[in-house]
């Protein structure tokens, strides 16, 4: 039986969720598809009709965005946990003794965006390498060089950065980070953590980020980079007798095989070495991911923290 009209919820076109959300069609079209943020219904020309309650968690979504939340991390939460992130954001901003910290990344996030919207890679360098030196790596991984990443992308999602303007400011961001981690190669004996992403996941910067933090906590990294298959990971690490195997996701396309990946990967290392995954669809998959033996990391802090844990502790 169809609903009494009187107790229709009402229901909005894209262009006037556009408005009262400040998402372009093309953004929410982006989000929808790739991350399904939400699921409007339709007419039945097929035109889009949004509930307040999506426009609710579209205008949460955007604020979070525009803070440098990234998209594929928050698109699965339920607007719930949205409003707490987003009070959380507030409560940080109103906190005088940060004002200092904070306006030194910002300035530093603002001026690397400018530099690469002019297509000047000497300038984003330069400026990622002295935030990199003033702030310490886990500073300016979390505050620094993750906000500009997320914001690149971002702009693309939205057509504000082109396509050049993203591939010029990855592939800087990949030179910086690459040389962080040359600054902090361990030559003598230490823990040991090989990283990559896993096959048909092409997105390394992520996993540079891992690599990086982990040498920046005292561990000799072996960085094996992109689209790896489980076979080669696992006889790296063996090779190496490495502690731990971090792997980056971005995408969570093609789960099935993703988590083949992981089930074959782990099936393949000693019991004794943790396999970590992390990165931007790392939540997404946390359950299957977990049913085939890794041990999901939210967040870069999160990864410090664990692997201090899982450091031996070093004879005196």
């Amino acid at each position: 039986m169809n609903e009494p009209s009187c107790f229709r919820l009402p229901r909005y076109p894209v262009r006037l969720v556009s408005l009262r959300t400040g998402l372009t069609p093309h953004v929410l079209r982006a989000w929808e598809r790739r991350y399904q943020v939400v699921t409007p219904t339709r007419t039945e020309g097929g035109q889009r009709l949004y509930s307040e309650l999506d426009i609710e968690r579209l205008r949460r979504l955007r604020r979070l965005t525009d803070r440098g939340h990234a998209i594929g991390r928050l698109a699965p939460l339920p607007l719930d946990e949205l409003i707490r992130l987003e009070d959380a954001a507030v409560e940080a901003d109103e906190r005088p003794g940060e004002l200092a910290h904070d306006e030194s990344t910002r300035f530093a996030v603002e001026s690397a965006l400018r530099a690469a919207r002019r297509f000047d890679a000497a300038e984003v360098q330069t400026v990622l390498e002295r935030a990199a030196v003033t702030l310490g790596v886990p500073a300016f991984l979390d505050q620094v060089a993750t906000p500009v990443v997320e914001r690149i992308g971002h702009g693309w999602a939205e057509g504000s950065v082109s396509i050049a303007q993203e591939h010029m400011a990855t592939a800087v961001v990949r030179r910086v980070l690459g040389w962080l981690l040359g600054v902090y190669e361990v030559s003598g004996p230490a823990d040991r953590l090989v990283v990559a992403t896993p096959p048909r996941q092409v997105h390394e910067l992520g996993a540079l980020m891992v690599a990086v933090s982990a040498a920046a906590e005292g561990w000799k990294v072996t960085y094996l980079g992109p689209d790896l298959p489980p076979a080669d990971l696992v006889g790296a690490a063996r090779q190496t007798e490495a502690n731990a195997v971090a792997l980056s996701v971005v995408y969570a396309a093609g789960t099935p095989d993703l988590i083949a990946a992981l089930r074959e990967t782990r099936a393949g290392l000693p019991r004794d070495v943790a396999l970590l995954v992390g990165g931007a669809a790392s939540l997404q998959i946390k359950q299957q991911a977990e049913a085939a033996g890794a041990q999901v990391v939210d967040t870069l802090l999160e990864f410090r923290s664990l692997i201090r844990r899982l450091a031996p502790e070093k004879a005196p």
